[in-house]
């Protein structure tokens, strides 16, 4: 028998149970689709780490409050020590500095008319801009006059825009931030980074944020840009001296704030991220074992109710190979048509939850294709074995 008759013959004898060939097509599905979510995931997130790294620089440091006095851990909210004047000092001091930007955060509902949303209110200075290379598409930055004069002006986040205003422009109207009027100034574009939403904040100025909205002195962070990455440790050495020094902190005790370059809070992500793929693959792993014994159940039965369409073939001349082929050919559908299903529904709920531009890994996909077909090879071997080898009278006299 050539190979289209015996596609031509699987497809028939899979047409004749489709509920029975649906849910086995289901469990393969499953699998493959999982496995090609953790790849797209994957890949989206290096490409957003990597754009993120380009936009920051590898030369940015974030400095955050942390453990506390004697060796007691203690969060970065409880810790109340980064102040305005350990930024001022550490850019006044460090010749490896060239930039600093203190910041303070919090989140707050955002209001704008009968729409509202809970936003990240970031206080910091005009240079956030520079050093994070924000990107203004409608409006602008705040100056260093608003800084100066507390003014309630705000830059909105692609987020927020999309939250409260929709598709129209925000630029010079006014919203609520904590119940208090806020004039837009600016719209920022999309990061669209694949972990949190970046896009969800608020950027107001800093002595905004401290003195009329929050009514505090201390920072949640600050950002220092030094003159190139190769100039971490002395970078470091500086800015622990300069705090330690403000912080009045002993020799015997511990730094009472946290260092970290850019790239650390980005593996951070990278490596949750794989944790996660990870525990996905074991449940697509198993929904691939269970799709493989369900395409040799359903052989199984197919060969049962088949005994007798064997047994004349046999008795007319038909070699043992050709009737192992022939089941074969049925369970490798059973998987391929599988594979596609995973394919499609994967690549369908990668577009919708991820919510980018749709990296197809065409590799894999041919990999899914591939396990698939071994899948269906593999689980339909047995009992295409069975029915090769079945007793030519008994099978004519089964009714």
């Amino acid at each position: 028998m050539i190979i289209g008759e015996n596609i031509l013959v699987a497809m028939q004898s899979l047409k004749a149970n489709p509920l029975r060939s649906i849910l086995t097509l289901i469990g393969i599905g499953v699998g493959i689709g999982a496995v090609l979510y953790v790849v797209v995931l994957g890949e989206m997130t290096q490409r957003s780490i990597n754009k993120r790294l380009e936009a920051l620089g590898s030369n940015v440091l974030t400095i955050r409050p942390g453990y506390g006095h004697m060796g007691r851990v203690r969060t970065a909210a409880s810790v109340v020590n980064l102040k305005y004047k350990d930024a001022d000092e550490i850019l006044a001091t460090s010749e490896v500095i060239t930039n600093v930007v203190p910041i303070y955060s919090s989140t707050r509902t955002v209001e704008f008319r009968d729409k509202n949303t809970n936003s990240r209110i970031t206080g910091t200075l005009p240079e956030y801009q520079v050093v994070n290379n924000e990107n203004v598409i409608e409006g602008r930055f705040f100056t260093q006059n608003e800084l100066k004069e507390r003014a309630r002006v705000c830059v909105l986040g692609a987020t927020v825009h999309e939250e409260i205003f929709e598709n129209a422009s925000p630029v010079g109207k006014s919203i609520l931030i904590n119940s208090k009027r806020f004039q837009v100034i600016g719209l920022l574009g999309t990061k669209g980074e694949s972990w949190g939403d970046p896009d969800n904040q608020v950027f107001i100025p800093l002595t905004t944020a401290q003195e009329r909205l929050f009514g505090v002195d201390h920072l949640s962070s600050i950002l220092a840009q030094m003159r190139s990455p190769e100039d971490y440790d002395e970078a470091l050495f500086d800015i622990e001296s300069i705090l330690r020094r403000n912080h009045r902190l002993r020799p015997d005790q511990g730094n009472d704030f946290r260092v970290r370059k850019q790239d650390f809070y980005l593996s951070t992500i990278q490596d949750t991220n794989k944790e996660i793929g990870e525990f996905i693959i074991v449940i697509a792993l198993v929904s691939l074992l269970v799709g493989g014994i369900g395409i040799a159940n359903i052989m199984l039965v197919s060969v049962t109710e088949r005994i007798r369409e064997i047994g004349i073939r046999r008795a007319i001349g038909a070699r043992k190979i050709y009737i192992i082929v022939q089941f074969l050919t049925e369970a490798v559908l059973l998987g391929i048509f599988g594979g596609l299903l995973g394919v499609v529904g994967g690549s369908t709920f990668n577009q919708f939850n991820i919510g980018e531009e749709l990296i197809l890994p065409w590799i894999w996909i041919g990999y899914s294709f591939m396990i698939c077909a071994g899948i269906g090879v593999i689980a339909g071997l047995y009992p295409a074995i069975r029915a090769a080898n079945a007793n030519v009278i008994d099978a004519l006299r089964y009714e």
